[in-house]
């Protein structure tokens, strides 16, 4: 039985699931289906349940050089980097997707708040203190997870791409982690959107989901000033991350486009929200 040594340990609404796909398309690579376990997030594990992971998972894996899995619950949830450490031998490669920070807590609170997940009169803001599996804001800082990551493995184990690039480059994003993995280049990828989200735009100054048609539980609204709050508390975190990663990250430390400055009209002001 093969057991994983590539991870794709986040962060939700990062492009994860764009690289997975691509990736299970590698002939170097074996990718479980669903692409998320959640495994090692889970609050009670043992060997037996460990054995069941990988029968369950990974039971079709042969000789690909690397065996993956991309539960993005791992990046963050408490626990999970303990039990990886305690159950995967040795240094697997880890690849982490982030995107800008604001622009992550939109998402992430929108597809919540769809869910049913939050009391209506929760704003953004608010989740702040709320758990991790609910927290906008704490969810989009990546910082103090990615010192525990790399406290935990040496560096040369991780990849870390940034979203902005799989949405202006879609192949250098996909050539920049076959490169890190060492196996050829894909001569192609997905033309595709991945797990597509949806578009928002600006309505008498806040920022709604584009789909008039949709009831209103569905579409959560955001004031322009809730997003320039939220947007200042990112920056001390993005700062830190841009040292622990080595990226640039100038682009994060700007509003993102949906919430540029001037006061577009809705008809100019919309903004896909992919996943």
């Amino acid at each position: 039985m093969r057991t994983p040594n590539l991870f794709i340990i986040g962060a939700q609404k990062s492009g994860t699931t764009y690289l997975a796909n691509v990736l299970a398309r590698h002939p170097d690579v074996f990718f479980c289906s669903p692409k998320e376990p959640l495994f090692f997030s889970k609050p009670e594990i043992d060997q037996t349940r460990y054995e069941e992971y990988l029968e369950t998972n990974f039971v079709d894996a042969r000789d690909e050089k690397w065996v993956g899995e991309g539960s993005t619950t791992y990046l963050q949830w408490p626990r999970a980097l303990k039990n990886l450490k305690t159950f995967i031998p040795g240094t697997p490669k880890i690849i982490v997707c982030m995107r800008h920070p604001t622009e992550k807590a939109v998402s992430f609170y929108i597809h919540n708040w769809r869910r049913g997940r939050y009391a209506r009169d929760i704003r953004i803001g608010d989740t702040a203190t709320m758990p991790v599996s609910l927290s906008s804001t704490k969810t989009s800082c990546y910082a103090p997870s990615l010192t525990r990551w790399l406290d935990a493995y040496p560096r040369e184990a991780f990849c870390f791409l940034k979203f902005d690039q799989l949405r202006d480059d879609p192949a250098g994003f996909v050539r920049a982690a076959t490169a890190f993995l060492e196996i050829p280049e894909r001569e192609t990828v997905l033309r595709k959107t991945v797990n597509a989200g949806f578009s928002l735009t600006w309505r008498d100054d806040k920022l709604v989901i584009d789909d008039p048609g949709a009831p209103p539980e569905d579409r959560p609204e955001f004031t322009r000033t809730e997003l320039e709050d939220l947007h200042a508390t990112m920056q001390e975190d993005i700062a830190e991350t841009e040292r622990l990663t080595g990226l640039d990250l100038d682009e994060w430390r700007k509003f993102p486009a949906f919430a540029a400055p001037d006061r577009q009209s809705a008809e100019t002001a919309t903004f896909s929200m992919s996943r």
